[in-house]
């Protein structure tokens, strides 16, 4: 069972927020939400619960810090943690942005699209932010 691995979910929009929650919460992961990188940010500050994955959205209006900006700093704390971004218009930024080790999801997508991604990065093995 998976429900102690704790998926970090950062998405502005409520829609696609329950979405993603859900088809990760029915795959036996445990998430967190966040609203904005300002309130991902705090909760990997945090450290607790450990976070195992995060799944992001590259923009949220009207905030300046981004999706790049959460990934970022999680791998300033855990360089190989698994990263799933998720985005409609910024996939081009990608290569320039996006972390390395990192998927990139184009809106819209299947929820199987991030579930998979999800479990196969964790597969692929690497820390949690916090360890």
């Amino acid at each position: 069972m998976t429900n102690d691995i704790f998926i970090l979910v950062v998405e502005d929009e409520t829609l696609i927020e329950e979405i993603v929650v859900s088809g990760l919460e029915d795959a036996g992961y445990t998430v967190v939400a966040a609203h904005t990188a300002e309130e991902a940010i705090a909760q990997l500050e945090k450290g607790d619960p450990v976070i195992r994955a995060i799944v992001t959205d590259v923009n949220f209006a009207p905030e300046k810090l981004t999706g790049w900006d959460v990934a970022r700093r999680a791998r300033e704390r855990t360089a190989d943690i698994p990263i799933i971004y998720m985005s409609g218009a910024s996939g081009h930024e990608w290569t320039s942005h996006g972390v390395p080790n990192s998927v990139l999801i184009a809106k819209p997508f299947a929820i199987g699209q991030i579930v998979t991604a999800v479990s196969q990065l964790l597969n692929a093995g690497g820390p949690a932010v916090g360890e």
